[in-house]
């Protein structure tokens, strides 16, 4: 019983929870709809109150997309108006994930009749274009496909008044956003109220623009009435300016006066900051400028009469307002010229002649420089007008000054034709002695010259002929790297170098000695009534260390140094070339030996002396074809002992012996024939190489002079005789001493480059016989260094020596240089280079040693 009850209890619960989820899934939809409702409500609100609130059309663009985006999906989405008097449609915003970079602001309605956008245009009606709609259209002949292909697409058009201006439009590329029709009802509700606001925003810049032309009319009323006024107070100025003109011939004290007055007058009535007075000389030929008021600070100085800007008004006796235009047309026509040296040129000139009585006097002008300020045909007007009363006022107070100036020259003649005598007379005695100092100093330095020096020394040699026991000396000096601080920091330089170096000498000496500079960079020094040889010395080693103290030049310590030759006057009969030829020598041994030192003359120099002016007088004389032979010193590779080449040398017999090139080359290179010698060494070369053919190809080396780097025409003597002789670059070797291509490096630097390039070998040799500097190996394109003999012949029995070649041999070979050894004259110095990485040479032992293989060649 209680069971059949429950049934229909259950049943009806069922009934009532049914209906109760039917009401709560109305109420759930009757909220969804509400909120739906409320988001578009707030939307439409937003739209509506940007039209007042947008301060330019791209923020309302911007922010119609924020909004509508709240709506639906609207990542990719554009506004387009369209002009239909242009046939133009001007995307006013457009947002684009696919299209990005694609920037245009106008197309022609022709380019978009065929797509979508020109589509709602022609029609006038909303599109929800999905795939299928699209490909039906395209099917139909409606549209063409243009742009990024899109998953879905709705375009809405803006309507006014039943008239489509334009259309906007939301798009999708993916399958995760598509359109509906609801949305798309919802962008037409939406566009309406868009056209509204766009409408609302348009008739604001509509009224704004007749504001601004209504205020435009009112300020032009306005700037009349200003302007008349300000001819009122022009006309009464130029009243009180022609007045004050006229009294300046009583009030001015001199004719300074009076043009500074006038100048300040005139600039009361226009800008006058540039302001002359021109006037013509009384035979009419020339011009000057009595007055001459510039920014520029150029003077006015009188000259003939020419082609200027002042001369164009004097000839044409008109006024002349001349801007650049104007100038260039008179230019090109010849009627002025630029005058020389002038480094403004005025953008605007205003000239006016001065006339009397029917003859021009001369011209007063202004003249502009800048864009601040630009004159006005009024300006030219009111110049000329003035300039009719300043001729007057002008030619009034010349006449008075005239009288005056008569007057006063006339008082002061006898005055001053008296001080003229007394000042002639002093300036005559001044010019005397500085006519006479001039003669006997250097320029530069105010050191004493060669001629005051040798009048000097005249006078120590007659004093010692009375005065056997009195003793003196002469030093020589001669600086180091003076030239390369002249030829790098200029010749400026190099004298405020010169001047801080005679300072130095003059503070290393008795106030009873004399420095004096024979020129350039060589100095005499005279020690006078020494005591003994020691005093000379003494003073020597002051001056090379006083000298060896940095110089401070050009914002920067340069060093530099001097080698010093002493020749000291022990005998009566002396003189004086003698003692200065001596003391030459001396100090050119002192610079042999290696520079920064000072040596004393001694017999053994002067038999030396003596031989080398023998042997270059014998030098001179020689025939280079016939009295010089060569021959050469086989290179050999220790590796493979094997002849890899040969280095050729001259010979020279003088009649009496037979001598070896580093005995004569250096007075060779003296007396200028070094050229010729190693030009002949050179053919020689070229013609043992054609000989040898067809033999075992070795490459010759030959040592020349740095000169030949000096000069381009020797650098192209060289490469035109391997040329002509039609032999290989590749196959000579030219080797450069490190010691001479110190002397030019900048020079020495662009010609090694050259014959590098040209194709031959190049070598350093002698390396270590001076500092070996390391911009040699790094900036110089060498393929060979060759160790000094000197050097090599040390490894024997000096540790830093071999310390020394090993870290060079691992430097070449890290640079990729070959590394030879000369003077191979012992076993054990043959261990020793090889040893130490050295794996080619030459030199007595290895010849020797090597005749198995090879033998020497002489040619």
């Amino acid at each position: 019983m209680t069971n059949r009850a429950s049934k229909p209890a259950v049943k009806q619960l069922e009934e009532e929870n049914l209906k109760l989820q039917k009401v709560v899934h109305r109420l759930k939809q009757l909220t969804y709809q509400y909120r739906s409702a409320e988001v578009i409500q707030n939307a439409l609100f937003r739209i509506s109150e940007l039209a007042a609130q947008a301060q330019q059309m791209d923020n309302f663009y911007q922010s119609v997309h924020e909004i509508i985006g709240e709506l639906m999906f609207a990542k990719n989405f554009y506004i387009c108006l369209y002009d239909d008097q242009k046939a133009l449609v001007n995307f006013v915003y457009f947002v684009d994930q696919v299209d990005k970079d694609i920037l245009f602001e106008q197309l022609p309605i022709k380019t978009l009749a065929n797509g979508l956008t020109g589509y709602v245009l022609r029609t006038g009606d909303a599109l929800l274009c999905p795939p299928t709609t699209y490909q039906q259209l395209i099917r139909d002949g409606e549209v063409q496909e243009l742009g990024a292909a899109h998953n879905d697409w709705l375009g809405v058009p803006l309507k006014s008044q039943d008239k489509t201006i334009g259309v906007m439009v939301v798009q999708s590329y993916d399958d995760e956003h598509n359109y509906t029709e609801k949305d798309k009802d919802l962008l037409v509700f939406v566009s309406q109220h868009v056209v509204t606001a766009l409408e609302r925003l348009q008739q604001r810049d509509l009224m704004q623009r007749e504001i601004a032309h209504q205020t435009a009319e009112l300020r032009h009323v306005n700037d009349s009435l200003v302007k008349e006024i300000s001819v009122r107070e022009k006309a009464e100025q130029q009243t009180a300016v022609l007045f004050a003109i006229s009294e300046l011939t009583n009030t001015s004290d001199n004719m300074t006066v009076f043009y500074k007055s006038l100048h300040q007058q005139i600039a009361n009535l226009l800008q006058a900051e540039n302001f002359y007075v021109a006037l013509l000389s009384s035979d009419k030929k020339h011009l000057y400028f009595p007055y001459y008021q510039d920014e520029t600070g150029q003077k006015g100085e009188r000259r003939r009469l020419g082609r200027g800007l002042t001369e164009y008004v004097i000839r044409n006796q008109q006024p002349a307002f001349i801007n650049l235009t104007r100038r260039q047309q008179l230019i090109e026509s010849g009627e002025i010229r630029p005058a020389p040296g002038q480094e403004k040129i005025e953008k605007q000139w205003l000239g006016s002649p001065l006339i009397l009585k029917g003859e021009v006097l001369g011209v007063i002008a202004v003249q502009s420089y800048g864009s601040d300020f630009l004159y006005q045909a009024d300006d030219l007007e009111l110049l000329n007008f003035v300039s009719q009363h300043v001729a007057v006022a002008i030619d009034r107070k010349r006449s008075a000054e005239e009288i005056r100036r008569v007057n006063q020259f006339l008082e002061k003649k006898v005055t001053e034709r008296t001080e003229e005598l007394v000042s002639e007379i002093e300036r005559r005695k001044k010019i005397e002695a500085q006519l006479f100092h001039d003669a006997h100093h250097d320029n530069l330095t105010g050191l004493p010259n060669r001629a005051l020096f040798t009048e000097r020394l005249h006078q120590a040699v007659a004093h010692k002929r009375r005065h056997p026991e009195h003793h003196f000396a002469v030093l020589f000096l001669d600086l180091d790297r003076f030239k390369n601080i002249n030829d790098t920091l200029g010749h400026s330089v190099g004298d405020q170098f010169l001047l801080e170096v005679s300072k130095r000498l003059n503070e290393c000496i008795r106030d009873n000695d004399m420095v004096a500079r024979l020129g350039g960079d060589e100095f005499v020094v005279l020690l006078d009534t020494m005591s003994s040889a020691e005093d000379a010395k003494d003073v020597a080693k002051r001056m090379i260390s006083c000298l060896a103290e940095p110089f401070h030049l050009n914002g920067q310590d340069h060093f530099s140094g001097a080698s010093v030759g002493i020749v000291l006057c022990r005998d009566a009969e002396e003189s004086v070339e003698r003692l200065l030829r001596d003391a030459d020598a001396a100090m050119y041994q002192a610079k042999v030996q290696g520079r920064g030192r000072y040596i004393v003359f001694d017999q053994q120099m002067h038999q030396d002396l003596v031989k080398s002016v023998r042997l270059e007088k014998a030098l001179r004389q020689a025939d280079i074809e016939t009295d010089f032979q060569l021959s050469s010193e086989n290179i050999i590779d220790f590796a493979s002992d094997q002849r890899i080449g040969c280095e050729a040398r001259l010979q020279w017999h003088d009649g009496q012996r037979q001598l070896m090139a580093d005995e004569f080359m250096p007075v060779a290179e003296k007396i200028g024939r070094v050229i010729a010698l190693d030009q002949f060494l050179l053919r020689g070369c070229c013609q043992q190489i054609k000989q040898t053919s067809g033999n075992q190809a070795v490459t010759m080396h030959l040592k020349i002079s740095a000169r030949h780097l000096t000069k381009n025409s020797y650098v192209n003597a060289l490469i035109e005789e391997v040329e002509a002789q039609q032999v290989s670059p590749g196959s000579l070797a030219l080797e450069f001493t490190e010691t001479s291509l110190s002397l030019n490096e900048l020079r020495c630097l662009a010609s090694l480059r050259r014959l590098a390039e040209v194709g031959f070998m190049l070598v350093i040799s002698e390396f270590g016989a001076g500092i070996g500097p390391l911009q040699f190996l790094h900036s110089y394109p060498f393929d060979i260094v060759k160790l000094d003999h000197d050097f090599v012949a040390a490894l024997a029995h000096d540790k830093r020596a071999r310390t020394l070649l090993k870290h060079i041999a691992h430097l070449c070979a890290e640079l990729n240089i070959e590394l030879y050894a000369t003077g191979i004259d012992s076993e054990i110095i043959f261990a020793q280079v090889r040893n130490l990485g050295v794996h080619v040479g030459q030199g007595r032992f290895v010849t020797d040693h090597q005749q198995h293989l090879i033998s020497s060649v002489h040619f």
